[in-house]
């Protein structure tokens, strides 16, 4: 499947979703190098790589879901420039309520 046949929307989550996995992957390798409170030796000799690989998938989702929004809200309009003219000021409504 070509690149080009994918909508760019989808070809903006996976390549931001992928910046990521892989950020997770960085994550966890620090995480398990650095060893904060022994939990980098707990995670190597208690679980091994399934504990790993859960551990990168599910920091992989956030981190990928944080990249995936952050790059949405950085996103310049490329629309039309907006319109300029008069605005409409807001006058408020008279509305007849009865009380029972």
């Amino acid at each position: 499947m070509s690149l080009r046949r994918i909508p760019v929307a989808v070809r903006f989550m996976i390549l931001h979703g992928l910046v990521g996995f892989g950020l997770s992957a960085i994550f966890v390798a620090a995480l398990l190098w650095a060893d904060p409170g022994g939990v980098g030796r707990l995670i190597l000799t208690q679980g091994g790589l399934p504990v790993i690989a859960l551990l990168w998938f599910f920091v992989g989702l956030t981190f990928g879901s944080v990249q995936i929004g952050a790059a949405v809200m950085l996103q310049e309009h490329r629309g039309d420039p907006p319109v300029r003219g008069r605005r409409q000021p807001l006058s408020p409504l008279a509305v007849r309520v009865r009380a029972r």
